[in-house]
């Protein structure tokens, strides 16, 4: 696959959608380098998640196929590896233990799949999860249960405490159109709990969705709550207490905020953003008001892999 080099079509796509928003309110935010990560190694960086702790968690796809631990005072720690293959680890989420969960795409059933990782690098694969076409964004609601997007299949899948994955709901909304050039349609990707739905995010279409939660647990019909170029080539998501939903636009080196029916580019290219796919609000003591974010930088000629911290102001909304 040829996953570094932009398609000039796409380029030319990129540069007309940004021409054509101008209501975009441009909006310094504060961002800092906390890690620098060394491309030539391999290490592109896709997930980023939190412990209570404060450690921070991020992967590596594949070849280098790793979990790597940041502690608070700058420690690094490789937790574990995964097979080697496609793409690799992609989203991260953690539950209320601290237990880290991976979402891990080689393309071969054998190893792909959604895995758990102890704190003392156990690590086990969830049932049924080697059925994901494309494992990407993870998120759990207040009941336990772990939600997959799957980006080819144009679904979100749902993994119960303790049970086998299934899926959840497959829909047209979910999924991509082929337009990135990677040689597979690339859809459902970002995912968030938010009370009583979930929010995600279609990569190709560059458009928001809401999915309600019915009250027996199923998929009610999916909302597109936002459908705007400035989402074209979206990635992970999150949202605050407010509800806002900020957005890592991976293929324009954004993050944006979705505030009201508005967005608000945050970030881009001028304060360091560089194809950042993933972002998380902290949930350690003293990071609560702000963001972490990946620059993966697979679209780039030029990557510069590494973590971020965001100051934004306002805390994220707990997650489960």
């Amino acid at each position: 696959m040829r996953l570094r080099t932009v398609p000039i079509s796409l380029a030319i796509l990129l540069g007309t959608l940004l021409l054509l928003t101008p209501n975009i309110a441009l909006a310094g935010a504060q961002v800092e380098t906390v890690v620098s990560f060394d491309p030539a190694k391999g290490q592109l960086p896709e997930g980023v998640a939190e412990d209570k702790s404060g450690n921070v968690y991020v992967d590596f796809i594949s070849p280098v196929s790793e979990l790597r631990k940041i502690a608070p005072d700058g420690t690094q720690t490789v937790v574990t590896h995964f097979a080697k293959g496609g793409l690799g680890p992609l989203g991260l989420a953690v539950d209320a233990p601290g237990n880290v969960y991976v979402a891990v795409t080689t393309f071969d059933p054998a190893t792909a799949g959604v895995y758990r990782v102890l704190r003392d690098g156990t690590t086990t694969r969830l049932p049924g999860t080697g059925s994901i076409l494309f494992a990407n964004g993870l998120a759990f609601d207040k009941l336990g249960n772990l939600y997959v997007t799957d980006s080819i299949g144009g679904a979100v899948w749902r993994i119960p405490r303790g049970g086998s994955a299934e899926r959840w709901i497959q829909d047209p909304l979910l999924e991509g159109t082929g337009v990135l050039g990677l040689g597979f349609p690339v859809g459902a990707n970002g995912i968030t709990f938010a009370g009583d739905s979930l929010i995600v995010d279609n990569t190709e279409h560059g458009t928001v969705l809401r999915i309600p939660i019915q009250p027996d647990g199923s998929a009610g019909t999916p909302k597109v709550i936002a459908d705007d170029p400035a989402l074209f080539g979206s990635d992970g998501l999150t949202l605050d207490v407010h509800g806002d939903i900020y957005v890592a636009v991976i293929v324009q080196s954004t993050i944006v905020r979705l505030s009201g029916g508005s967005i608000t580019t945050l970030a881009d290219g001028t304060d360091g953003i560089n194809g950042a796919s993933s972002l998380v609000f902290g949930t350690g003591r003293g990071d609560r008001e702000n963001l972490f974010a990946v620059n993966f930088g697979i679209f780039s000629p030029k990557p510069t892999p590494s973590l971020l911290r965001i100051g934004i102001g306002i805390p994220g909304r707990p997650v489960p």
